[in-house]
C-alpha cells in the first residue's frame, strides 16, 4: 500500500458520500458500519460497492471480499455517525423491498406488520425480534422509519439484511391481501385483548404492531386483539418489548 492510496483529504469524493448518505440525501446508498453488519451483508449476499478502513485496521481487514479503500483514522471517524468509530464502514446499494405478491403462508407463517414506527432504532430492533422468534417476512406501512436507513441496520443487527422486507402503501389494502392468503389477523392492543399467554397461536399470523405515540390503523378493529397485562400504573410497554413477547409466543410453533 503506497502513502497515495491512503485517503487524507476531508473533502474526498467517498468520504462526502458517507456523509450525504447518513444525512439521507443519497436514498441509492446505505451506509453499513462495523465489521460484524459489512461481515453480515456479505453472507446475505449484499453486494458492496466500497468499504472504507481505518489505516490501522487495513492489514486485518484486507480479506473483505468488496473494493477496499485505506483512510486516515481520523477522517474515518469524523465520518462516522458513532461516537466510537468502528474502523470500517461500507456503501452498498439498499436491498430491495418485496411486494405483497411473494407473501405466503407457505413461506412465511409469522408475518410482522409494523405500522407508524418512526424510530429507526425500534424498527430494526423489531426486525432482529422478529427473525430470532422464526418470522419469515416484515412488512412496513408507508409512514414510518425506512428500514435500509444506518440506525434501522444498526438496530437490527443485521436482521434487516436477512429477512425478508416487504412493503405496504396503505393498511386496508394490505389487510384484504392478507385475509385473501389466509393469515389470521392478530393486532397488539394496550387493553381489552385476549390474555397474551393464553391466546390460540396456531396457523398463519400476521401481527399488527404500532409505535407507542401512533394509532394503529382503522382497519384493525376487526382483527383479533392480543394484550399483555401490566401491573401498577405502566401505561405502555416499549413497542419491542411488547412485539417479542407477543412474537415468541407466535413463534413457538413455527
Amino acid at each position: 500500500m503506497t502513502e497515495d492510496a491512503v485517503i487524507r483529504s476531508r473533502t474526498n469524493a467517498l468520504l462526502k458520500r458517507v456523509g450525504a448518505a447518513l444525512a439521507g440525501r443519497e436514498r441509492d446508498v446505505v451506509v453499513l458500519e462495523g465489521e460484524r453488519l459489512v461481515r453480515d451483508a456479505l453472507r446475505a449476499g449484499v453486494e458492496l460497492e466500497v468499504a472504507l478502513v481505518a489505516e490501522s485496521r487495513a492489514a486485518e481487514l484486507g480479506d473483505l471480499a468488496a473494493p477496499l479503500r485505506v483512510v486516515a483514522d481520523e477522517l474515518l471517524a469524523r465520518a462516522s455517525a458513532l461516537e466510537s468509530s468502528p474502523g470500517v464502514l461500507a456503501l452498498a446499494r439498499p436491498p430491495q423491498t418485496r411486494t405483497l405478491d411473494a407473501l405466503n403462508p407457505r413461506g412465511a407463517r409469522l408475518v410482522l406488520v409494523v405500522a407508524g414506527v418512526q424510530d429507526p432504532g425500534n424498527l430494526g430492533a423489531l426486525a432482529r425480534s422478529a427473525e430470532a422468534a422464526g418470522a419469515g417476512a416484515l412488512v412496513c406501512l408507508a409512514g414510518g422509519a425506512r428500514p435500509f436507513g444506518p440506525k434501522a441496520l444498526r438496530g437490527s443487527m443485521g436482521s434487516l439484511l436477512r429477512l425478508p422486507v416487504h412493503a405496504a402503501a396503505e393498511a386496508a389494502a394490505l389487510a384484504d391481501t392478507l385475509a385473501a392468503r389466509g393469515y389470521r389477523q392478530v393486532c397488539a392492543a394496550t387493553r381489552g385483548g385476549a390474555r397474551w399467554d393464553r391466546f390460540d397461536w396456531s396457523g398463519p399470523i400476521a401481527l399488527w404492531v404500532s409505535g407507542e405515540t401512533s394509532e394503529l390503523p382503522d382497519v384493525t378493529a376487526r382483527f383479533e386483539h392480543v394484550t399483555i397485562p401490566m401491573h401498577g400504573d405502566v401505561e405502555s410497554l416499549n413497542v419491542t418489548v411488547a412485539a417479542s413477547l407477543l412474537l415468541f409466543a407466535a413463534g413457538g410453533g413455527a
